[in-house]
């Protein structure tokens, strides 16, 4: 269910996503019908000219691949869910508390990672149905 959501999520913000860009790149005519030049297109073009003089501009490095949504886990009980430094799960009402915030990492179809935003360790269930964190992320296969 948790995994089913999480796709969800991320392809909803995916798709945001590319709407935005498709959106930026979009003139549209004016009301008059005079043949006018986009100002967008003119910032593009003026915002890729290196004038002479000016300082080097650092590129931007590409954002790596292991993307995934920030969100908390919430309980019908009216618990989050929270990974505490030292490990330990358990859940809490408070819910500003920055150990509730959960990366939700895609791997595979209806298959995600869950990993803890601030101590960046990684929320796992073995086979009884127990919870336990891990430093790595690793597949455990069961024949």
């Amino acid at each position: 269910m948790a995994a089913a959501i999480a796709s969800s999520l991320i392809r909803q913000k995916r798709q945001a996503r590319e709407r935005e860009k498709s959106n930026a790149c979009k003139c549209v005519n004016s009301p008059s019908k005079s043949k006018g030049s986009c100002d967008k297109n003119k910032l593009n073009v003026f915002s890729r000219v290196k004038l002479f003089g000016s300082k080097k501009r650092r590129r931007r490095r590409p954002e790596p691949q292991l993307k995934g949504i920030v969100t908390k886990l919430y309980s019908r009980q009216g618990y989050h869910l929270q990974l505490q430094a030292d490990g330990t799960i358990d859940g809490t009402k408070e819910e500003d508390s920055s150990y509730t915030l959960f990366n939700l990492i895609p791997v595979g179809l209806r298959v995600v990672a869950i990993q803890g935003v601030q101590t960046k360790l990684y929320l796992a269930m073995n086979s009884e149905g127990y919870l336990y964190t891990s430093v790595r992320m690793t597949v455990e296969e069961e024949k």
